[in-house]
């Protein structure tokens, strides 16, 4: 049963946080910190794994970022758009997945387990979480259908550019004057 929570946890945490990202902002530079690699603020994936670009990043709101693509208002009102459909679907797939594992969670707490209703709703938790993986893939897609092959290659190499920096080590604070009290 813990299995079953923290796979959830893992699977619809990064999903449900990046369906709450606020598309409408004004558009603002990423602050050095941030790297186009990051998810969302504070939170990367487990194993190194690398999102395709775009997936859960609103690349388009960074004026840098949107300057170096070239973007066009046409292609920006495109992918705020995209961006807003899958945020919805992805938050009701995410709510989906989460009704299939409470249903699932109250029949193991059950005082006698029923192996057919248990059975029948751990396929419709397989089948939540498998809308929720359709779901964050078609955000990906949606972004690259917008990009050209360009400005898709480029968007790719600005996001390993930043992932490269914010994986090397910072640099080093000067030493204190020597005699001084820290």
């Amino acid at each position: 049963m813990k299995i079953a929570l923290i796979v959830a946890f893992v699977l619809l945490l990064p999903v449900m946080m990046a369906a709450q990202t606020d598309t409408g902002r004004t558009p603002q530079a990423h602050p050095p910190s941030a790297s186009l690699g990051t998810t969302t603020p504070g939170f990367r994936f487990p194993g190194g794994f690398n999102p395709p670009a775009g997936l859960f990043e609103q690349f388009w709101n960074d004026p840098t970022v949107a300057g170096e693509l070239h973007l066009t208002d046409a292609q920006r009102k495109q992918l705020r758009d995209a961006a807003l459909a899958q945020r919805l679907a992805l938050i009701d797939s995410g709510a989906d997945a989460l009704k299939a594992l409470a249903h699932l969670s109250a029949l193991l707490d059950a005082d006698q387990l029923d192996d057919a209703a248990y059975k029948q709703q751990l396929n419709s938790l397989a089948a939540a979480a498998g809308k929720l993986v359709q779901d964050a893939g078609e955000m990906a897609a949606s972004a690259r259908r917008v990009l050209t092959l360009e400005q898709w290659q480029k968007l790719r190499t600005l996001q390993r550019a930043k992932q490269a920096e914010a994986r090397s080590p910072a640099p080093a604070s000067p030493a204190p004057p020597a005699g001084s009290a820290p």
